[in-house]
């Protein structure tokens, strides 16, 4: 198969993917859950670090050799999915570059979900695929989920919003510049966002090497909607490359730099420092009951600067502390986005995606 340098291939791949074909694939058994059970966060700050059970590595090991797991997240993608295994070839573009652009030159970008044909006619939900644009309209990115095939698409509706699944961010020349993995969850769901290690290091094969930054982890509560986001704060480095399995970071690890916790129903999420600032905001934007009704599709709009797009003149002349995202938190604020579309806003969201109670948030 040709590498990325013969970007008219790739770029068809990616137009293909976005369009909503895939291809076959096989599914393992289930993925046991954590040590946890609703959160793993004991009272969680903004600015404090994860805690967990300390386990003996013993005992951990045997759990984890009983333990059922699942082939998709132990069987590297490259084996089954086309576009994962083009994302393991040199790319037509500069990555540092795409990712600069796409998230350093935009306050605001909208993101928007494909609509899936058989989704609208029997209720069938496929790979999610994303358009990301600016406000005037010009496309800067793509979100694909990673094709796999028929038991692929057949656990997706068994395991609904419980399923693992992979994700990659292309700039406009279809060169990945973001990965993100979403390991299999009973009940609080996970997200792990991936650059490329110096933004140019490759395996002598030419194959990517991936450094894990990031973390966006849900909180359960009963009505509330609620995540915590972490950035890397160590040295250590988190590496891997896309045809072996993916590892699981150790939380302690990470720090929160971020959370979100809105009300009942809600369909606009504000992220808050510790401070209770806010910094960033995720808005899902109502497209007319036709489409909220009948179709999967949906449109978020990011804000990463925190200031409400119906904000008034009087609200925005108060005194505020102004906080500017560097590149791994937009990062993690556009992976949050796509979580919070999977969790709540997709055909099989337990939450039922919000119905159309979007006019009023209860608290």
């Amino acid at each position: 198969m040709l590498g990325l340098r013969t970007s008219p291939h790739y770029a068809s791949l990616v137009a293909r993917s976005v369009r909503g074909t895939s291809r076959p694939a096989a599914l393992g058994t289930v993925l046991t859950a954590r040590t946890y059970a609703f959160s793993r966060f004991d009272k969680p700050r903004p600015g404090v670090g994860r805690e967990r059970p300390r386990v003996n590595p013993l005992h951990r090991r045997s759990t984890d050799a009983e333990s059922p797991k699942f082939a998709y997240e132990e069987r590297p993608s490259v084996e089954e999915s086309p576009l994962w295994e083009q994302s393991a070839r040199l790319p037509a573009s500069n990555p540092e570059e795409g990712l600069k652009r796409l998230l350093m030159q935009n306050d605001n970008l909208i993101v928007t979900r494909q609509i899936e044909m058989l989704n609208i006619f029997i209720g069938l939900e496929q790979t999610n695929r994303y358009a990301i644009t600016n406000e005037a309209g010009d496309t800067l990115g793509y979100i694909a989920e990673e094709p796999r095939g028929f038991l692929a698409a057949f656990s997706r509706q068994i395991f609904r919003t419980h399923r693992p699944f992979r994700a990659i961010v292309m700039d406009t020349d279809g060169s990945p510049i973001l990965w993100l993995r979403r390991p299999f969850a009973f009940i609080n769901s996970r997200m792990y966002v991936q650059r490329l290690k110096d933004f140019d290091e490759y395996t002598p094969e030419g194959e990517p090497v991936l450094d894990t930054f990031a973390e966006v982890q849900q909180r359960w509560h009963l009505w509330r909607r609620r995540y915590d986001l972490f950035i890397r704060q160590t040295s250590h480095r988190i590496l891997s490359t896309v045809d072996e399995p993916q590892p699981e970071p150790e939380p302690d690890i990470f720090h929160q730099f971020a959370r979100i916790d809105d009300g009942f129903l809600a369909w606009h999420f504000t992220l808050r420092d510790a401070r209770g600032e806010a910094i960033a905001n995720v808005n899902r934007t109502f497209r007319g009951f036709g489409r909220e009704l009948f179709t999967d599709t949906g449109r978020y709009f990011i804000n990463f600067t925190g200031t409400e797009p119906n904000e008034t003149d009087e609200l925005a002349q108060k005194p505020r502390l102004l906080r500017t995202l560097n590149l791994e938190e937009r990062a993690l604020v556009l992976a949050t986005a796509v979580n919070i579309d999977f969790d709540y806003f997709s055909r099989h969201s337990e939450g039922g995606g919000g119905g159309l109670f979007f006019l009023s948030t209860v608290e």
